[in-house]
């Protein structure tokens, strides 16, 4: 999946053309959004990933992802990532819509977070 097709499901969201000239501020911030949503879940999609046997990715910028490269996380975070990038976009225009969109997106960071299997792990004791 291409950073350019979440950008497209948020601008659907948002009830926006893709192709429409109207939108250049929001192709312009997209990138910063999508690269703060990545550094901001990166060690959630590490868990995922050991979880699911699958390789880590490292291979993205913490500050700036092209809309052209593939998204870095994996799959499953893809309409999180919509929803997250859709709020940001508009949260100077319509907070109200922002608000909403972002309990979305956290509706669906906890939904992922819960379809995880969990991990069996030493507990430490600090009270020695």
């Amino acid at each position: 999946m291409k950073n350019k097709d979440i950008y497209s499901i948020a601008l659907s969201i948002l009830a926006q053309n893709i192709d429409g000239e109207e939108n250049s501020d929001f192709e312009e911030r997209a990138p910063y959004i999508l690269a703060n949503f990545c550094r901001d879940l990166c060690e959630l999609d590490k868990i995922a990933r050991k979880l699911t046997n699958t390789p880590a990715n490292t291979n993205f910028t913490a500050v700036r992802l092209s809309l052209e490269s593939d998204f870095p996380l994996l799959d499953r975070f893809a309409s999180a990532a919509a929803k997250y990038l859709a709020a940001m976009l508009v949260i100077d225009e319509d907070s109200e819509l922002s608000d909403r969109l972002y309990d979305m997106y956290c509706e669906t960071i906890a939904s992922i977070q819960s379809q995880l299997p969990s991990l069996l792990e030493k507990i430490t004791d600090k009270y020695l």
